[in-house]
């Protein structure tokens, strides 16, 4: 009976336009992309544009695509809600994208744990009394200073969220004790004792640049989280087309080689404290190498 099912997916495979034979032979053996791979499949079926898609660097968007208003928008709609999954004693289980009727989510969970490592890391050194300086850079309106306030309510955090003018404006009513910044300079103007980026700097057309400009602030700990990595080309770009989250616009951004980033960070003074594993793995079609979202802890050099 096996042999007949396999000899029958070698017969469908045959059947199946170039294309999707390619797709299909490019997945086979990589099951975190399964549901990645399926969406993709039937977008080529569809005709529809995929939802991931490598693209040269010159069509680099990002700017204007986070500036749509349905990213805004969304955002504000999800508050109340994310709000409300995260008090005690519920668990972490949703994310600030998920919709309101969805499952809890473990990889949501997972996430907010490291941030959860990585905040506790720099909570253990202060003094009593003194501040928690946190630089959240892309923070949105406000997610993860939600979650740090329920991760450790006895804490007194100075946090301050570098963000597009847009969503800093849809912030600030929320959540009135943290400082909305939009400008970069403005942002690392003083040092932090973390300075926490999630799924943000890949969306930044010079991201070492940047990066070369958080080092230079002298902040204490860095740490970048749920970012794609790849283990064998060099960096790339690719555009994303994030419709499922109710964001009706695309931009671009960057799969970055992990060894090639951390021996940026090293080179700038930092050692590796800890890596992080995150269970995102978008299929993307016409890539020259799939990646894996991942997360690093860098301690600077004293």
């Amino acid at each position: 009976m096996r042999g007949e099912m396999a000899n029958a997916r070698q017969v469908i495979v045959r059947l199946l336009p170039p294309i999707l034979a390619d797709l299909l032979r490019a997945a086979k053996h990589r099951v975190g992309h399964a549901n990645s791979f399926k969406e993709a499949l039937g977008n080529a079926v569809s005709g529809e544009r995929p939802e991931w898609e490598a693209v040269p660097a010159d069509r680099w968007t990002a700017s204007n695509g986070w500036l749509h208003p349905s990213i805004v928008a969304t955002q504000i709609e999800k508050w109340r809600e994310f709000s409300r999954s995260i008090q005690s004693p519920e668990p972490f289980g949703k994310s600030h994208e998920a919709n309101p009727e969805a499952a809890i989510n473990i990889s949501a969970h997972n996430i907010t744990m490291t941030f959860g490592y990585a905040v506790g890391r720099v909570v253990v050194e202060k003094q009593s009394g003194d501040a928690t300086r946190l630089l959240d850079w892309g923070g949105g309106i406000g997610h993860y200073a939600s979650l740090a306030r329920e991760l450790f309510p006895g804490v007194h955090f100075d946090y301050v969220i570098r963000e597009l003018e847009t969503l800093a404006e849809a912030g600030r009513p929320l959540l009135p004790q943290v400082r909305f910044l939009c400008d970069d300079d403005q942002a690392l103007s003083q040092s932090y004792d973390l300075i926490f980026a999630s799924s943000s700097l890949q969306y930044s057309r010079d991201i070492y640049g940047l990066l070369s400009k958080m080092a230079e602030s002298g902040s204490r700990w860095i740490m970048v989280c749920r970012m794609p990595f790849i283990d064998h080309a060099d960096d790339f770009v690719v555009l994303q087309r994030p419709h499922r989250y109710g964001y009706n616009t695309e931009y671009t951004g960057w799969f970055l080689n992990r060894f090639k980033f951390i021996d940026f960070m090293k080179a700038k003074g930092y050692r590796l404290d800890r890596e992080f594993l995150n269970d995102e793995r978008p299929f993307v079609p016409n890539a020259v190498e799939q990646c894996t979202y991942r997360g690093y802890l860098f301690e600077k050099i004293r």
